[in-house]
């Protein structure tokens, strides 16, 4: 329950800062459990000018345990395995990163998010968002 109130407050917060323009607003994606896994949650891209801020809240993650995630070329359907953007591991239920790319870049190319089970088990896929269309929260 911790981590579900955390990663809801994560994303209510990344939602609160909402810049003037609606070109710099958030933009909040849906990740899907993938393998039965049992993980959902939501992807939320901030642009910071030329970066990109990217936090992904997951519920239903294992505790105590680091998920690699990264951004791939690609859709969940069909992604290239190796990684276009590296982000800080999801621990917990959560993780945020800047990357050096803008979010219209991110937007403007299939690309999607995957998060993996973990080190020792980087092939199995347990969570996934398309980075194409937002959520509507």
């Amino acid at each position: 329950m911790k981590r579900f109130t955390s990663a809801l407050a994560l994303t209510a917060f990344a939602l609160a800062v909402v810049p003037a323009s609606a070109a710099d607003a958030p933009k909040v994606f849906a990740l899907a459990a993938q393998n039965g896994s049992g993980e959902v949650g939501t992807v939320v891209l901030t642009p910071m000018g030329d970066k990109t801020k990217v936090d992904v809240a997951i519920v239903g993650a294992p505790d105590g345990v680091l998920q690699p995630d990264h951004i791939h070329v690609g859709t969940c359907a069909k992604l290239d395995p190796k990684p276009k953007y590296g982000l800080a591991g999801v621990t917990d239920g959560v993780s945020s990163t800047v990357v050096d790319v803008p979010m219209a870049t991110l937007l403007a190319t299939p690309f999607a998010v995957n998060v993996h089970k973990s080190a020792a088990e980087i092939g199995t896929y347990v969570a996934c968002a398309n980075l194409a269309t937002p959520s509507k929260m």
